[in-house]
């Protein structure tokens, strides 16, 4: 338990090995390095937490009662290196898994070995058309401008995440949306993922040139 929210996290290798930290991105979770892990299990210790913004029965009952901003998950990911001991390790972070590695980079400098980035963004300029509507949100909180997210929460969106730019989809499992978009599905948890696009803003100021 942390701040008496109960963290899930994936774990495998030896406890006398160099720590791998995965922090993975949206809309998924950590079964995104499920073929990950074992490849790396054999040389290193790998912890591959879901990060608490995908609500389940250990979650709080809403999006009130908890912050779901990024800082909060920096927060949570930094107390849970200290439940399981890992003093010191590496990043391998993606999508919204940056900007949570950047923070316990910029505030442990001396725990982070090493940094590996995947499709994670470190500048304004990698914010694309797809932010658009969420960068209207950040510049007018308004309930339209919220509403008008909703879309980014669709099957469709989050096959797109995985098809767009591939030539033959056939290759891609159907199973990865799938996964991702139930627990996007789960009751609350659109409210929890517009308070995140919402404070996605936080990052650019702080930690993108």
């Amino acid at each position: 338990m942390i701040d008496g929210v109960k963290v899930f996290y994936r774990e495998a290798g030896h406890a006398v090995c160099a720590v791998v930290l995965l922090l993975h991105g949206f809309p998924t979770s950590s079964h995104q390095y499920r073929n990950l892990i074992p490849l790396l299990a054999d040389r290193y210790r790998v912890i591959a937490p879901r990060l608490p913004r995908i609500r389940t029965k250990a979650m709080p009952p809403d999006h009130k009662s908890f912050s779901y901003t990024f800082a909060r998950m920096a927060d949570v990911v930094e107390k849970l290196t200290r439940v399981v001991g890992a003093d010191k390790y590496s990043l391998y972070v993606m999508d919204y898994g940056a900007p949570i590695g950047y923070r316990l980079a910029l505030k442990h400098p001396n725990k982070v070995q090493s940094l590996i980035v995947q499709n994670g963004n470190a500048y304004d300029e990698g914010l694309k058309e797809f932010w658009d509507p969420i960068k209207a949100y950040w510049a007018e909180n308004t309930p339209e401008r919220r509403k008008a997210l909703e879309k980014l929460l669709t099957l469709e969106t989050t096959k797109f995440q995985y098809t767009d730019g591939m030539g033959d989809v056939a290759r891609i499992s159907p199973d990865n949306w799938i996964v991702d978009q139930a627990l996007l599905n789960r009751s609350g948890n659109s409210d929890i993922q517009l308070d995140m696009f919402r404070d996605y803003g936080s990052n650019i100021p702080r930690l993108y040139p």
